[in-house]
This record gives C-alpha cells, sequence and structure tokens, in this order.
C-alpha cells in the first residue's frame, strides 16, 4: 500500500528474483506518483514496492525496504528531498538515489550532488530516458539529464586548481562540454571535426585527470569543482 491509500503493483511481494530492481518513489502528487510507478510497472526487470510522500516517510521505507533505487522529488511533505537523500548516505543504507524533478537550475542541481544523488532527471523525461537512469542507477553508474548538465557547466568556472586536480586543456574541455550534453564518443567527433580515435585519446586524459571511471562520473566531477568553461 503506498501513502496516497493504493496498492501499489498488488501489494507486490519482497521476495522478487535477485535481478529485479526494487524502487520506492518519493513523491508529493499522489497522481504523478502513480503515473510513474505505473510506467515502471511495464519494465520485466522493476518492481515499484512502496511510494511515499514526505522525507521522513522516504527515509523510514528505504530502511526497512532497502530497495536498489529511490525515486525522489526534490519538494516533498515535511523533510525536503534533498535532506532525506543526505540521511540516507550519511545511514550508509544500500540504496541510490535518483533525483526527478521540476527544478533544472544550477542552485537545485549543485545541492542535489552534494547531497549525494547518483542521477539527475528532469521530470518531463521520456519514459525510455526514465528507464534508462534507473537501470543505470541499479548498476552503479551516474546518469545526469543533457538538459541539467549543460547549462551547469556553462555557468561555472575552470577551478581545477583549486580543486587539487590536473587542469584540462582547451580541447579537452570542448570534449567534456559535448560529453555533457549526452553525445556519443561519434557524435562528438562530428562536432568538434576530429577522428573517432582521437576523441577516445581525449576521453582517456580526462578521465585520467579527473580521477574518473566513466563519463558520466567526469561530468559529475566536473559539476562539483568546475573544471570546464
Amino acid at each position: 500500500m503506498n501513502a496516497f491509500g493504493t496498492p501499489v503493483d498488488g501489494d507486490v511481494e519482497l521476495d522478487e528474483a535477485a535481478d529485479t530492481i526494487r524502487i520506492v518513489i518519493a513523491e508529493d502528487h499522489g497522481v504523478v506518483a502513480d503515473g510513474v510507478a505505473t510506467m515502471l510497472g511495464f519494465e520485466h526487470d522493476m518492481v515499484v514496492i512502496e511510494t511515499v510522500d514526505s522525507g521522513e516517510g522516504l527515509i523510514e521505507a528505504v530502511e526497512r525496504l532497502q530497495p536498489e533505487v529511490a525515486l525522489v522529488d526534490v519538494n516533498l511533505v515535511g523533510l525536503d528531498g534533498l535532506a532525506a537523500v543526505r540521511e540516507i548516505e550519511a545511514r550508509k543504507l544500500p540504496t541510490r538515489s535518483l533525483a526527478l524533478t521540476m527544478f533544472t537550475d544550477h542552485d537545485t542541481v549543485t545541492r542535489a550532488v552534494a547531497a549525494g544523488v547518483s542521477g539527475y532527471l528532469p521530470k518531463n523525461v521520456r519514459r525510455e530516458e526514465l528507464v534508462q537512469a534507473v537501470r543505470a542507477i541499479a548498476a552503479g553508474k551516474g546518469f545526469l539529464h543533457p538538459d541539467v548538465t549543460r547549462p551547469f557547466l556553462e555557468r561555472v568556472g575552470p577551478l581545477a586548481l583549486h580543486a587539487g586536480l590536473e587542469p584540462l586543456s582547451p580541447r579537452e574541455q570542448d570534449v567534456l562540454e559535448e560529453l555533457a550534453t549526452g553525445k556519443s564518443t561519434h557524435e562528438i567527433a562530428v562536432a568538434l571535426g576530429l577522428g573517432d580515435e582521437t576523441v577516445k585519446s581525449h576521453l582517456s586524459r580526462i578521465y585520467q585527470k579527473l580521477k574518473a571511471s566513466d563519463r558520466v562520473q567526469a561530468v559529475v566531477i566536473a559539476m562539483r569543482h568546475g573544471l570546464v568553461r
């Protein structure tokens, strides 16, 4: 039974197969929560096990159920979503959080990343993007939507020296900015007039300089430290 008094996925049993991604939704608008739960319910490898409408409810549900993913709106009843994420991180619970919110401004994205979210999506994303993000988060990766990352990266300054990281070259900065828009290696090559192998070399150096293991982590580090223009 969810926080709005309606069953979720037929009051699903909690002993799902090990490869099923169990999800808790924290959203204070019942229609939105039910809509997202319905969308995810069509996926063979996902199950929404509970919905809540408050930050306190999110913390309690995550501690009790320990789902793989928590979909979190910023604005919740009582404790806000980001404060709840910070508490979940402080308690070292295994659940990873994915922000799903209407706010895409610089300050909110910064606070969300600092709170510990593993991904950030605007609410106007397509169903396919939401599903892709949930799977990425559950697999231990990150997911940042281009509508979120590009405006953020364009506003921050090159603070690499202050971050204690090796600064990027101008071309590496160009590649990182294109990466933040969600482009593939080939699409970056076309946009910058480079060969695919050249872009791969730039990406390898970017990961090394930022101490990142993949492209999403590189963008997250850039967001936190202002490593692009």
